[in-house]
Order: structure tokens, then sequence, then C-alpha cells
């Protein structure tokens, strides 16, 4: 039993207005979230970091071909007894899954050569313009 109602009025509009300011900035926190969340992907996107750093990114990703050639094209280097030295190694044709992946290795050495010379390009057109 409260002696009067006024403190109890008091203390619901205090409420009222403390959840009204927790609903404003969690609005507000959302919003910078989602701003942070479209800045940052803008930001790490290949396409801008490939404008930004042409040249490393051109290395990396032939040296990642380069990479990608050499496992699949998958040189296996085995010793042989010496027994077996002196006669001629038997060739052996590769399975159609080392086919597939040495033909998927080969177009994407392709595509990011093209890839790497189209930026180059772009690049140095823009340093001469």
């Amino acid at each position: 039993m409260t002696p009067s109602n006024e403190p109890l009025a008091g203390t619901q509009a205090r409420i009222e207005e403390l959840r009204n300011t927790i609903a404003e900035k969690e609005a507000q926190i959302k919003t910078r979230g989602r701003k942070l969340k479209e800045e940052i992907e803008a930001e790490l996107s290949p396409m801008e970091l490939v404008r930004k750093h042409p040249f490393p990114a051109t290395a990396i990703v032939f040296a990642a071909g380069l990479l990608l050639g050499k496992g699949v094209s998958g040189k296996k280097s085995t010793s042989l007894p010496s027994s077996q030295k002196a006669c001629a190694p038997a060739k052996r044709s590769p399975s159609r899954t080392e086919s597939a992946l040495s033909a998927i290795g080969l177009e994407v050495l392709r595509t990011v050569k093209e890839l790497g010379f189209a930026s180059l390009q772009r690049y140095i057109d823009k340093k001469i313009t």
C-alpha cells in the first residue's frame, strides 16, 4: 500500500523513458553495425583489393596458379631399385581424374594470366592518362 500514486507514477514514467532510450540506442547500434558491415565488405571485396594493389594481387594469383599447376601435374619422383633402373620405365597413362585436374589447372593458369594482364593494362592506362 502506497500512501500516494505520485512516486509510483514517477517511477513508471522513468521506466518508460529508459525503455525508449534503450530502443533508440539499439536502433543506432544496428544502423552503425550495418554501415560498418557494408564498409568492410566494400573494402575487402576482391575487385577493390585488385584495384588498390594490382601488382601484389597479380603476383599472388600467379604464384597460386603455379602452385596449383605444380600440384595438379603431380610430379612424383620415386627412387627405383638399381635392378629396375636398367629397364626402360613403363609409361603409364594418366587416370581420368588426373587428366581432369590437369585440364582445370591449365585453365586456371590461363585465366590468371588473362586477369593479370588485363589488370596490369588498366593500371598502366590509368598512369598514362
